[in-house]
């Protein structure tokens, strides 16, 4: 397995609010990518039932009827959908949030031919400021699962005693209590560590990284922003994003 093949794709999108980002998200891999009709996707979802209905597109659809709170959540949901495709038959598995886009199949054909390519575990942007790994859109070798899972709620005790990181985590919503540290504690447990592992790839626009031209990678919030780049790159097609991108 050297190239990109649609067939070994396994898909989970994640999320518990976002319910409009989800159903374009989908729109734009199940009609906006030639090969749409091959990737299987695995919805996780934790949000409330009546506001965004199964059957819309996704394989799968996975509710999850607790939510532990913005952080505990959706590490639950991380866990719930990994552990999910490691039982399943496709090799690479990607997650990542509802509001995180790829705006052109080639863009999301590239990020997966150059993970297969890099020989490594998993894939994620980096965080230089905290040396972590991003957990809003990864990948990895179904393989891979099988050591890693269950993520648990852990953080290095080094990393805790930290004073640079502490002053950096100060005054923030759940200090080291997050999902990229308890991901980095998890794989740096797995020898020979995180940085053997690892494919970091890129990520533009420090320190919010909401645009990879690259990877045609979106995570931004900015509607109007999210408009003019759906139709720079002609990625239209759907039910919702037409009317979205007229609103």
């Amino acid at each position: 397995m050297n190239q990109f093949n649609p067939s070994n794709m396994h898909i989970i999108l994640i999320g518990f609010e976002a319910h409009l980002d989800y159903r374009i998200n989908l729109e734009i891999l199940r009609y906006n990518f030639s090969y749409g009709d091959k990737l299987w996707i695995t919805t996780v979802y934790n949000g409330d039932p009546d506001k965004l209905p199964s059957g819309i597109g996704e394989n799968n659809f996975i509710y999850m009827s607790e939510n532990r709170g913005y952080g505990l959540g959706a590490l639950d949901a991380f866990n719930k959908g990994l552990a999910f495709a490691s039982i399943g038959y496709r090799p690479i598995v990607a997650i990542f949030n509802f509001d995180v886009w790829f705006f052109k199949e080639d863009g999301f054909k590239l990020w997966v031919e150059e993970f297969i390519s890099s020989g490594k575990m998993f894939g994620a942007g980096y965080l230089p400021e905290h040396g972590l790994p991003m957990t809003d859109c990864m990948i990895f070798r179904k393989e891979f699962l099988e050591k890693l899972l269950p993520i648990e709620a852990k953080v290095q005790k080094e990393r805790l005693e930290d004073e640079k990181l502490k002053k950096m985590y100060e005054g923030t919503q759940l200090g080291f209590e997050n999902v990229e540290e308890w991901v980095q504690n998890n794989i740096d447990a797995i020898k020979p560590g995180i940085e053997d592992h690892w494919w970091k790839y890129q990520r533009d626009g420090e320190p919010r990284y909401r645009w990879t031209e690259k990877y045609t990678l979106a995570h931004s919030h900015d509607y109007e922003e999210r408009k003019e780049l759906l139709k720079k790159f002609s990625t239209t097609k759907g039910k919702v994003i037409p009317e979205f991108i007229r609103s």
